[in-house]
């Protein structure tokens, strides 16, 4: 289970030791803005400038090194259907895939039996891998709060983040078409963002902006919720950096693994 720092949410920062890993809290902007006259305007702006995004991201994508990748282990705590949860997984890959960064998803289900035969779930976490929590709510946290994440500054990963399901339902009728898998694969996107990025800070646009309202949202069903360039940049050097450290780590085991197997000889 999260250790109660990575669930404590305290503006502006937390004190104490946990400073270093302050959650930072992703939410839904309840108040619902019309889309009629200048906003239908800014509405078609914001498509189009996200939709230029988009190409750039594509073509980062492309030029990035394929062997860019991070495995994400998703412990489930409340019950969400297997296609709700591929459809998340495969909208939040897709979003990635945009920064040059893949993702490998490992389903660990903890309301299920099998949880605890699968060992791809028992192993310990890697610079290289990151751990989900979805649960049905987070008591700990304010109303409006969707999601958490453990940011922790470089040269140090942060590798822990949740998302309460039942909030995430809770805000279906936000925009048109908005489905459970959409908004939960974004909620997922943004918090995995903060890890990769090393930061509570939030964008004044885009996929990393603290608040969505229904434009955000509405962007988000097209598929045009996305990072910066500038944001998929610095992602794929936390991850050249996360599996730079990986690699480290694995070569001093072999060489304690060596040396262990020299003396019992």
């Amino acid at each position: 289970m999260p250790s109660p720092c990575a669930l404590r949410i305290a503006p502006p920062i937390m004190k104490g030791k946990c400073s270093e890993t302050t959650p930072t809290g992703w939410q839904i902007n309840s108040r619902r803005d019309g889309l009629g006259g200048a906003s239908v305007l800014a509405l078609l702006l914001a498509l189009s400038l996200s939709g230029a995004r988009g190409m750039a991201h594509d073509r980062i994508g492309k030029e990035a090194a394929p062997r860019l990748a991070i495995t994400v282990r998703v412990f489930t705590y409340t019950h969400i259907s297997s296609a709700d949860l591929a459809a998340a997984e495969n909208v939040a890959s897709r979003i990635f895939q945009w920064t040059g960064v893949g993702l490998t998803w490992v389903d660990c289900p903890q309301t299920s039996p099998e949880a605890s035969q699968n060992p791809a779930c028992q192993f310990r976490i890697t610079p290289t891998e990151i751990s989900v929590r979805v649960t049905a709510d987070f008591p700990e946290l304010p109303g409006p709060i969707m999601g958490y994440s453990a940011p922790i500054p470089p040269p140090q990963h942060g590798w822990l983040l949740g998302v309460a399901l039942g909030r995430v339902r809770e805000r279906l009728g936000e925009a048109p078409d908005l489905t459970l898998g959409v908004l939960l694969d974004h909620a997922i996107a943004h918090e995995i963002g903060h890890l990769l990025l090393g930061t509570q800070g939030h964008s004044s646009s885009g996929l990393m902006q603290a608040r969505w309202g229904a434009r955000e949202l509405q962007l988000a069903v097209n598929g045009l919720l996305n990072f910066s360039p500038q944001q998929a940049e610095a992602i794929r050097a936390d991850v050249e950096a996360r599996w730079s450290d990986h690699t480290s780590q694995q070569r001093i085991e072999i060489r304690q693994e060596s040396a262990s197997l020299s003396a019992a000889r």
